[in-house]
Formats: structure tokens, C-alpha cells, sequence
């Protein structure tokens, strides 16, 4: 284990009784890079917290004045609490939820498929986070979101297997139309990876793959070298960067038939080589 990632397990370690203590907390959970081994250096440290019953304002602050952390921000929206302070020079950023909301947000996906990207990042979170407190909670969330339902993965595939006419990219880069050519390569990169990530029955870990070896470890099912040819296309000059776009969609189209072998691609594909009458 390096020395950044020992010292942010430590101190979450240290930071979880904290908010342990009032009997109002139901799970406290550290999530993100830290928990996924993956931290270095530049790298918060993220904290799920789940409560019972919708805390005060003095509840939220309490962990963090009696302990003497120094207080960043707060943000509260119609379904999460989040604040950042600082311990002993490290950000650390936690986002709140209630024990329902959570509940909620699992039915949604697996009953409803729903594709919500912060859904399934809080269900990852609950996957591969590292239990600080009530290891119960966690295992029986874990054990609800065991199986991926094939309906949340043809919902998946409806929303993500669409790529911009490969004309369209081939003009870009002719025209030397960096920013926009820019653009659509990530964007197809990012789909690239929502596609496969739903391939794999695995939920989304983060809305633009922000682990991007940790996550391309864990698909069984994906073209070859991926995470080094995604770097390519970000690399190389303007024409070949959109032929390996290009050679990656292809490849995708044909693991998703290949694995999925009921969904209909052709109405993507034709979107895919589409061209323009001159």
C-alpha cells in the first residue's frame, strides 16, 4: 500500500467515530479512490453517511467543530447533505443521504431501470466502498444489488450505443477543428465505456469514468488493450485519433451483439455510417 493511500484510510478511520457516535447515523462509509486502493497524493478523501432520520443543522456541523476540522463548505439539495473540511492538510468531501433515499434509489434501478448515473454511483459506492460502520446495512444493500437486471441493461444500451456519424468526425479532423474534434472524441470514448460497463452487468462508478484502469479492470467483456487505445485517441494526430475511435466503436458494436444477442444495433449503426449527399 503506498503512503497517500495508508494515510487516507487512516484518517477515515480516525474521522468515522465522529459521526458514529450519534445514534441518528445508520452507515458510515468510505467510498471513492481511498476505498478503491487507487489514491495518490492529489486525492480527497470521500465519506458516505447514512441517517436514519433527516439531521439538524447542528447534527451536520457537530463532527466537525468538536473535532476541530476546519470547515470548507456545506451544500444541501432536495436529497443529499454534502460539506468538505480539512484534517491534518487533506480534503475530505462527505455526501449524506437518508437510509430511504437510499432504499429508494435501489428500487429505481433494479425494478424501474432507471439509468440515473447518481443512483449507480451510490450503488458502486456501496460495492466497493470500505465499511467504517454497521457493516449490516451495507451487506444487505450489497446483497439487493447482487444481480443486474437485463432490462436495466437493454435501458442502458438504448441510451448510450449511439455515436456521431463517423463522417462527421472524419470532417472534423480534416478541418483541423480541434476543440470540437476534442469534444466528440471524448464523448465517444465515454460511450464506449457506458456501453460496456452495461455489457458487464456492472452500474456506473462515476459519469465521465474517472478511475479509468481501475474500471476497464473490472470488465471481463471489452476490446483488447482499451485503456491504452482510449489514451491513444486523446494523443495521436487528428485522422488516426478518429480511426481508432472509429476501430473501438466497431469492436463495441459487435461485443454487444455478440453478448446481447436479442437488442436490435441497426438502427445505430445506420446512425453510425450515415453520410451526407454532396
Amino acid at each position: 500500500m503506498n503512503h497517500a493511500l495508508e494515510t487516507r484510510r487512516r484518517l477515515a478511520a480516525e474521522i468515522a467515530p465522529a459521526y458514529a457516535a450519534n445514534p441518528n447515523v445508520a452507515v458510515v462509509l468510505l467510498a471513492g479512490s481511498v476505498a478503491r486502493g487507487t489514491a495518490d497524493q492529489f486525492s480527497d478523501i470521500e465519506i458516505d453517511i447514512f441517517w436514519h432520520t433527516p439531521p439538524s443543522a447542528a447534527e451536520l456541523l457537530a463532527p466537525i467543530t468538536q473535532s476541530g476540522w476546519s470547515l470548507l463548505q456545506q451544500h444541501v439539495d432536495e436529497y443529499e447533505w454534502a460539506d468538505s473540511f480539512y484534517v491534518a492538510g487533506i480534503k475530505v468531501d462527505t455526501s449524506q443521504f437518508l437510509v430511504r433515499t437510499l432504499d429508494q434509489w435501489i428500487d429505481d434501478v433494479l425494478v424501474r431501470a432507471d439509468i440515473e448515473v447518481e443512483k449507480q454511483i451510490r450503488i458502486t459506492a456501496i460495492q466497493h466502498g470500505q465499511v467504517l460502520y454497521n457493516p449490516a446495512q451495507i451487506e444487505r444493500w450489497r446483497a439487493q444489488v447482487a444481480h443486474y437486471p437485463a432490462a436495466l441493461q437493454h435501458a442502458m444500451l438504448a441510451e448510450h450505443l449511439w455515436f456521431q456519424p463517423r463522417a462527421v468526425l472524419e470532417m472534423l479532423a480534416a478541418r483541423d477543428n480541434a476543440l470540437l474534434l476534442a469534444r466528440s472524441l471524448v464523448d465517444g470514448a465515454q460511450r464506449i465505456l457506458d456501453v460496456l460497463t452495461a455489457l458487464n452487468r456492472l452500474y456506473l462508478p462515476h459519469p465521465y469514468h474517472k478511475w479509468l484502469d481501475w474500471e476497464i479492470a473490472q470488465l471481463r467483456i471489452a476490446p483488447p488493450d482499451l485503456a491504452e487505445r482510449i489514451r491513444q485517441i486523446l494523443r495521436v494526430a487528428p485522422p488516426a485519433a478518429v480511426a481508432h475511435l472509429h476501430a473501438l466503436v466497431e469492436e463495441t458494436f459487435a461485443l454487444v451483439e455478440h453478448t446481447v444477442p436479442g437488442y436490435d444495433t441497426s438502427a445505430a449503426r445506420a446512425a453510425f455510417v450515415l453520410r451526407r449527399v454532396s
